[in-house]
């Protein structure tokens, strides 16, 4: 995919994540924190309840914080739909119509993944950026959710084996090197 990154907007950015890393730290440690998360999110009384959480989600809810996000993406680990290894090819799937210019296609492949996937990374991100591509006056919407879900990732750890970052898809970490930190992949394992 061929896109121009915005350096003002980037710059912005991180330092916006800087900012939440040094002031607020990173609350969340998958391995101590991940089966926490997950109990909570299967409680109705939970402030983590996941149909609680994802209503919110969807309703736009700016008062979500980055561990809400993250215990919204672990509560859809419990998910019937969850299958990341089964929705990489729907993911590459977008990724190539965004890469051969058509939005409108991909719009509805993002669709039919976020229906199933509402958290899907990929299918954010590309949504909102068809339909910045297409003038889409809504454009913000995804813009927002996707920056949620970017947020939530960043804060979830440092990438590193003892902090990973907390991803739902094998293809969230190229996506956010590749795309969103702008670097590339030498090996993965």
């Amino acid at each position: 995919m061929n896109m121009t990154i915005n350096i003002k907007g980037f710059l912005t950015f991180l330092s916006g994540l800087f900012v939440t890393i040094t002031v607020f730290g990173i609350d969340f440690d998958y391995h101590k924190d991940f089966k926490d998360l997950l109990s909570k999110s299967k409680d109705k009384n939970s402030e983590y309840y996941y149909p609680k959480l994802l209503e919110r989600f969807n309703s736009n809810d700016s008062t979500l914080t980055n561990k809400d996000i993250i215990a919204l993406q672990i509560g859809f680990t419990a998910n019937k739909n969850y299958k990341p290894y089964q929705t990489i090819e729907k993911e590459s799937e977008i990724l190539e119509l965004i890469s051969d210019k058509k939005y409108k296609k991909a719009i509805t492949k993002c669709n039919k993944l976020l229906k199933t996937n509402p958290m899907n990374f990929t299918a954010l991100m590309e949504k909102g950026f068809a339909y910045m591509k297409l003038n889409k006056t809504d454009v913000l919407i995804h813009k927002e959710r996707t920056m949620k879900i970017i947020r939530s990732i960043m804060w979830s750890g440092d990438g590193t084996i003892e902090r990973p970052y907390f991803v739902l898809s094998p293809m969230d970490g190229q996506t956010l090197i590749r795309y969103i930190l702008g670097g590339s992949i030498g090996t993965m394992g």
